[in-house]
């Protein structure tokens, strides 16, 4: 798009293609300021403010339109305020926030009222039927076997999607909730809030408030895990007559297709809560590590497929019960992963086009 210096929440505000991320109007817009914020962190606090002010005007609506400026300028700012007020009890803006937002709008106000028009931008801005179409609009990321993606919602909630997953978002949340969907696996650092932050999987309801949570929900797996790094998670089965688990650090919540009683467990049909998990170990796919503990050969297979995108077939029912320990930090190939494996057990494998062979030797 361009080389701006962006150092503030104004410069932000007074970007065209910002001002289209924010309304989700231009997806080329969405696409680079999604991948933008992610490659500049120390900015999150001035995006996060920028498109808190600009979702501020998005969420009112305005019958009439003045013909006047500065009154109309002066409604601006009384509505910023008033929405701050009430998500702080209604206590009024520190004088610091106040004078950032004359600031900010005084030089929004020159660009967006005079270049603009102030008809066309209460039309834009402030139409309540244009926010609809905007929480109805939705990105889907389909990240293919083999590779790894990131973005970040406009909330400001940051999400690691793993290989041969899907995940469906809106570009622009509603006032009651923040729903997004997903098939496979993806981490999710949620940025606080008081609408409730839900994830849908083929079969279940994930619901938390701010929290960093993995879940994994691979419709082949025949299972959902939601597994909690801090914070506490509420976990649904839609299977009728399942009461949900709330989980904090260090528990995974199990959803099988079938109950089954577990070490440490407690079953609520086929929802269980597994307690003590190394929770480093599961979310090491976001860092790229691959690791292994005490995980059976099938299911390393699995893992191995979903890393590599190539097909991995064992043919010995022993060898897929085998458990091994590892962890390769250096984006070793598969081939480098199976020679570890061939130190402690006897096999070997043939390489036909796209998949890998192994059997014992």
């Amino acid at each position: 798009m361009n080389n701006k210096d962006y150092n503030h929440a104004g410069d932000f505000i007074l970007d065209d293609s910002f001002r289209e991320y924010t309304e989700g109007t231009r997806k080329e817009s969405v696409n680079y300021w999604n991948a933008w914020i992610l490659e500049h962190p120390e900015k999150k606090e001035e995006v996060s403010k920028a498109r808190n002010i600009l979702l501020t005007l998005l969420s009112h609506h305005k019958k009439e339109i003045s013909a006047d400026k500065h009154e109309a300028f002066r409604i601006l700012l009384d509505r910023v305020e008033n929405q701050d007020a009430n998500l702080t009890g209604n206590r009024q803006l520190p004088h610091p926030l106040k004078r950032f937002l004359n600031r900010t709008w005084a030089a929004a106000a020159a660009v967006i009222l005079f270049s603009i028009g102030l008809a066309w931008v209460w039309y834009a801005l402030l139409n309540r039927s244009e926010i609809k179409n905007q929480e109805a609009t939705y990105n889907e990321i389909i990240v293919p076997i083999g590779e790894k993606s990131q973005v970040i919602l406009s909330d400001g909630t940051h999400v690691w999607i793993n290989s041969g997953s899907r995940f469906k978002y809106p570009l622009c949340f509603g006032q009651d909730s923040r729903d997004v969907s997903l098939e496979g696996e993806a981490y999710f650092d949620v940025t606080k809030g008081e609408k409730t932050f839900t994830v849908t999987t083929h079969d279940a309801r994930i619901q938390v408030l701010g929290t960093a949570f993995n879940v994994k929900s691979y419709p082949e797996d025949k299972k959902t895990q939601t597994t909690v790094i801090r914070g506490l998670v509420r976990v649904m089965s839609k299977e009728r007559g399942t009461q949900p688990v709330l989980i904090g650090p260090e528990q995974m919540a199990v959803i099988k297709d079938e109950p089954e009683n577990t070490v440490n467990s407690n079953d609520t049909r086929n929802l269980s809560v597994v307690d003590k998990v190394n929770t480093g170990v599961i979310t090491s796919w976001k860092d790229q590590l691959l690791i292994f503990a005490d995980e059976t050969f099938e299911d390393i297979a699995i893992k191995m497929e979903r890393w590599y995108n190539i097909k991995v077939s064992i043919e010995d029912e022993d060898l897929k019960k085998q458990r091994y320990n590892g962890k390769f930090v250096n984006n070793e190939t598969v081939y480098q992963v199976l020679e570890a494996i061939e130190v402690t057990t006897p096999i070997q494998y043939t390489v036909r086009e796209d998949e890998i062979i192994i059997t014992r030797k």
